[in-house]
């Protein structure tokens, strides 16, 4: 492959991007979304840019849709995960500290699972250091020296293409290239390196370029495993190889059409703040003490006196009668509701079956999709364990590798239709937000430790209610640099 291609996109990714661009610039809060400018906040007609920009400055996002990742994302964690007891010694000491980085199996899932469940799928690398070869020859010298494998997650976007084949039935990757930055410093300046790995089963390259300049080979290796020991967990329904829907788009796109009405509503109300003064009968002042310096406009202010000469002429002020404004906020609240209603769809637990006889039955085997898409991520990482073992050379047998991951959690459809009458009662100002947030932390929707005080102090800091570090070579030369993704040599789950 010609060095200067090594950046290709796949065609996968390509579909995928504009899907993880909505989500990233709602991760981003009001910042992002700002600069995304008319990505997410159309231009009105005939508005200028000096006029959009006004209006998108004081729009604010109430972001309900990382509020909701970050719940759902945290329910899974509630417990630590666990490696089984009869996995080896080896293998229990890398779930101690999984990426060498001092972070153990449980702190190290969290931000990989909320990675996946708003992008659709994500990545981890279990990779190898480089070694010494004369120094270290045998699994007992790799063992002395603390040489092991470790967990590098690599994030959805950052993986620009992978391609695979279907041997026997198994689907095994033979090509992956994924994306990573690194800041180095150039006397006192800094300078933004750009660096793309390349994994193949037989050997590694890493590719980098500094600005807009060519891209340079600057490493290759052995991979000595055979294979791609990169991990895919799908927590989205999976249409092909790297692309499946986020489970979570539908709120993003609510959580944007909020933020339209939000900046549609902000600006009404800095409209009709002003009243609009207006004149009937009143010739334009053709000079003297009413005539501005440019001549023939009248100048209004505190200190200028309206005149005319006219016995049928006054001066009055037109207000905005408020309907508009009423309306805007009521599309608000209907959206907030929406939103919530949403938020909750991974929560409720649904049995396979729907007859009245075994309603009771199926009410106790029911499973949320959360729930599945948590179970499917501890398949995700037993898989990551036995690379880990091929790494190590360690024979194991699958009963041996097991990763238990929280799943006791979920609402029941009875809790989803009571839930859908607190929403209409909050919506109706029937109940408090007080009451309302009670009762959702009552039904676990809320963590435990929610604090309704604390989380209007805030909501009210939102706005108003409308460098990274080159670590050591690896063995498939992919440093722990942030932003680093890493490639599927398999793939794990999900809600296919």
């Amino acid at each position: 492959m010609a060095a200067n291609k090594v950046n290709a996109q796949s065609s996968a990714y390509r579909d995928m991007l504009p899907d993880w661009q909505l989500v990233l610039d709602l991760m981003g809060g009001t910042r992002a979304m700002r600069a995304a400018g008319e990505r997410h906040l159309p231009r009105h007609p005939r508005e200028t840019p000096k006029e959009y920009r006004a209006r998108l400055n004081r729009t604010f996002l109430f972001n309900y849709f990382t509020k909701v990742l970050g719940s759902l994302a945290a329910k899974p964690f509630a417990k630590p995960v666990r490696l089984g007891d009869a996995a080896p010694e080896e293998l229990q000491a890398l779930a101690d500290d999984v990426d060498r980085q001092g972070h153990d199996l449980t702190a190290w899932a969290r931000p990989v699972f909320a990675d996946g469940l708003a992008k659709g799928f994500t990545h981890f690398l279990v990779d190898f250091p480089v070694v010494d070869h004369q120094r270290v020859q045998t699994l007992e010298d790799e063992r002395r020296a603390g040489v092991r494998p470790y967990f590098v997650h690599i994030p959805a976007e950052s993986l620009i293409a992978a391609y695979s084949d279907v041997v026997d039935g198994v689907e095994h990757l033979t090509h992956v290239r994924f994306r990573e930055t690194e800041v180095r410093m150039s006397g006192y300046a800094e300078v933004v390196v750009e660096r793309i790995r390349v994994l193949e089963p037989t050997r590694w390259e890493v590719h980098e370029r500094v600005g807009n300049g060519g891209w340079t080979l600057v490493e290759s290796g052995e991979n000595q495993l055979g294979f791609i020991p990169l991990v895919t967990w799908y927590a989205g329904e999976r249409k092909a190889l790297m692309q499946a829907r986020p489970p979570l788009l539908d709120l993003a796109f609510k959580n944007v059409e909020h933020w339209q009405s939000a900046s549609d509503q902000r600006n009404v109300l800095t409209v009709a703040r002003f009243p609009m003064l207006a004149a009937s009968g009143v010739a334009p002042p053709s000079g003297g003490e009413g005539q501005s310096e440019d001549g023939g406009k009248l100048t209004i202010g505190p200190h200028t006196l309206l005149t005319t000469e006219s016995p049928q002429g006054k001066f009055y002020y037109v207000e905005h009668g408020g309907a508009a404004i009423a309306a805007g906020r009521q599309d608000l609240e209907d959206l907030k509701d929406e939103m919530a209603a949403l938020g909750i769809e991974l929560l409720v637990k649904r049995s396979g079956t729907a007859t009245a006889t075994e309603k009771s039955i199926n009410e106790a085997k029911s499973q949320s999709e959360l729930q599945a898409m948590a179970e499917s991520f501890g398949d995700a990482l037993e898989l990551g364990f036995h690379f880990a073992a091929r790494w190590q050379r360690l024979q194991v047998e699958d009963a041996s590798l097991k990763v238990q991951v929280h799943t006791d959690f979920g609402l029941t459809e009875k809790d989803k239709q009571d839930l859908d009458v607190l929403f209409k009662a909050r919506a109706g100002r029937e109940i408090s937000r007080e009451a309302f947030l009670t009762e959702l932390k009552r039904r676990g929707v809320l963590a435990p430790d929610f604090d309704a005080s604390l989380d209007a102090e805030r909501l009210e800091s939102e706005g108003p209610a409308l460098g990274t570090f080159r670590s050591a070579p690896s063995a498939l030369g992919a440093g722990r640099s942030s932003g680093a993704g890493a490639a599927p040599a398999a793939t794990a789950g999900g809600s296919a």
